[in-house]
């Protein structure tokens, strides 16, 4: 018994280091999302299909803007395939619009008042916000590596 508390001791130490604070974790700004079928880009669609209000599925569009990368030089043709109305503590609201990729493949954001700007997601982003959103299909989207 004692040499497995050494055992476990010892793990805890390694381990530290990616802790997970779960009240960070708790304390996510984002309070719930609300999700449209685009229908035109720059315009959000106000036919509202989805909301969310789970932290853990709040959660995943906040890692999305977390994940998300400023790239420059690419436009899309195609018209969006979400609108995403995200709320926040205080009342602010922040609207996009989701380019959803196929899985395992990057996705593409942008926001609404700022259409001349693309964020790129990442493939495991593309993958969660797929399962989230129940999403059975391939979008048109789709970037070169």
């Amino acid at each position: 018994m004692d040499k497995w508390i050494r055992w476990a001791g010892e793990i805890r130490k390694i381990t530290m280091a990616y802790k997970i604070d779960t009240e960070e974790l708790e304390r996510e700004e984002m309070e719930h999302v609300m999700v449209a079928e685009s229908t035109e880009r720059g315009i959000v669609n106000p036919e509202v299909k989805l909301e969310f209000h789970e932290l853990s599925r709040v959660r995943v569009f906040a890692e999305m803007l977390r994940s998300s990368e400023e790239i420059e030089g690419i436009e899309i043709e195609v018209a969006p395939d979400f609108d995403l109305m995200l709320h926040y503590k205080g009342g602010e609201q922040e609207c996009y619009q989701l380019w959803l990729g196929q899985p395992n493949r990057p996705s593409a954001i942008t926001k609404l008042e700022r259409t001349d700007v693309i964020w790129k997601l990442p493939e495991h982003t593309t993958n969660r916000l797929i399962d989230i959103l129940g999403v059975n299909y391939s979008p048109l989207i789709c970037f070169a590596n």
